[in-house]
């Protein structure tokens, strides 16, 4: 063990370090294939590998294991669908078949909770929640290409009304929602966003360029509440709230990011709620680029993890001690959540990165 990780390690157990894998089997992704092990999807295998580091005890179901979508069970279910020329409408049978949808649908109005990233946004209206009408109308699902610009989301929805004159009541700011906690900010815009993927030197990556999204202004002529704009019509018609959209935009065109609200059950009582979900159709949020190396997929992580801290039922996370290499030899890197090295020796009470050799895990010194 080189001694800079035994340093760290006697800090963090005076101070009562630990790591950012979740004790609790109470988490559950579906994947399209039979096992974790066997994921033919670069996209989908990179997901599924981070659920089961964060979540020791996670649950993997397979196709047909419908007996595990239950909300006796499990606080929630992540589905994560990311596929090359899959065309809008399409998705995997594994996914969409009637047996599965319907499991899903009764986990969702059994108070289980939802997490729908990219092309499994198509979901939200398979199960019910919302009505077809309001399905994802901004897809892409193409090759992609090079790029040098930083993707970044933006939760500030209808920026431009903060501006001298206008009406600040329809500026929708989201930053203070739970699934931006923590989240390292970018100032490449005027208005303050999240960066999600790019190299951050000006190099090339490649970015596939995946949405599944919603295009707020194409419902004008099916939504049926009142409201000032095309944000507040959607979040109405469907109890919903819109979280974020593509760092560029200013205005209430786009919604990639968008919070399902519970409903209210009454056939299983009046007290008695469905589940949430949170679907993220952003292309930014791309979970193993083909070239080159993104500077910002911490972020990534981290809004992730934040989404299951949000969907679990207990409203927090349950951590794992840190698991030690005893025979690494590489030296030990500190990085708080800005990207900034940080000593050993002045750690403060929060959440930092820690790197040795190829290997590296969340910290939370308390």
């Amino acid at each position: 063990m080189s001694k800079s990780f035994s340093k760290l390690l006697a800090i963090a157990v005076a101070m009562g370090c630990t790591a950012s894998s979740f004790a609790s089997n109470r988490a559950g992704m579906l994947i399209g294939y039979p096992d974790a092990g066997n994921i033919d999807n670069f996209q989908e295998d990179t997901a599924c590998r981070f659920f089961l580091k964060q979540n020791s005890d996670g649950v993997v179901i397979a196709p047909g294991e419908i007996s595990k979508i239950n909300a006796e069970n499990l606080d929630y279910i992540w589905v994560h669908i990311d596929r090359l020329n899959m065309g809008c409408g399409n998705l995997p049978k594994e996914f969409s078949d009637e047996a599965t949808v319907a499991a899903l649908k009764q986990f969702l109005a059994d108070g289980g909770n939802l997490l729908l990233t990219k092309q499994a946004t198509q979901l939200v209206h398979l199960i019910g929640r919302i009505d077809a009408k309001f399905a994802p109308g901004i897809y892409g699902d193409g090759d992609g290409g090079m790029g040098t610009d930083v993707w970044t989301v933006n939760a500030q929805i209808g920026y431009w009304f903060t501006k001298e004159g206008d009406d600040m009541t329809q500026f929708y700011d989201r930053r203070n929602h739970p699934i931006y906690k923590d989240l390292r900010t970018s100032d490449a815009f005027e208005w303050e966003t999240y960066p999600m993927e790019g190299t951050g030197d000006g190099t090339e990556m490649w970015r596939e360029d995946h949405n599944c999204m919603w295009d707020l202004n194409a419902y004008n002529a099916v939504y049926t509440s009142e409201g000032a704009n095309a944000v507040e019509k959607f979040e109405k018609d469907n109890n919903a709230l819109v979280l974020g959209t593509w760092g560029h935009v200013q205005d209430h065109a786009v919604a990639g990011i968008v919070e399902f609200l519970p409903q209210d059950a009454k056939a299983r009582g009046d007290e008695a709620k469905t589940g949430r979900i949170v679907a993220n159709g952003l292309a930014a949020c791309e979970w193993s680029p083909r070239q080159g190396v993104n500077a910002f997929h911490s972020n990534l992580e981290a809004l992730t993890i934040n989404c299951m801290n949000y969907l679990r039922k207990n409203g927090s996370a349950t951590w794992l001690p840190i698991v030690i290499d005893s025979d690494a030899e590489e030296p030990v890197e500190v990085y708080n959540l800005q990207g900034m090295r940080i000593a050993a020796e002045s750690l403060t009470p929060g959440l930092y990165i820690v790197r040795q050799g190829k290997e590296s895990s969340k910290v939370l010194v308390k």
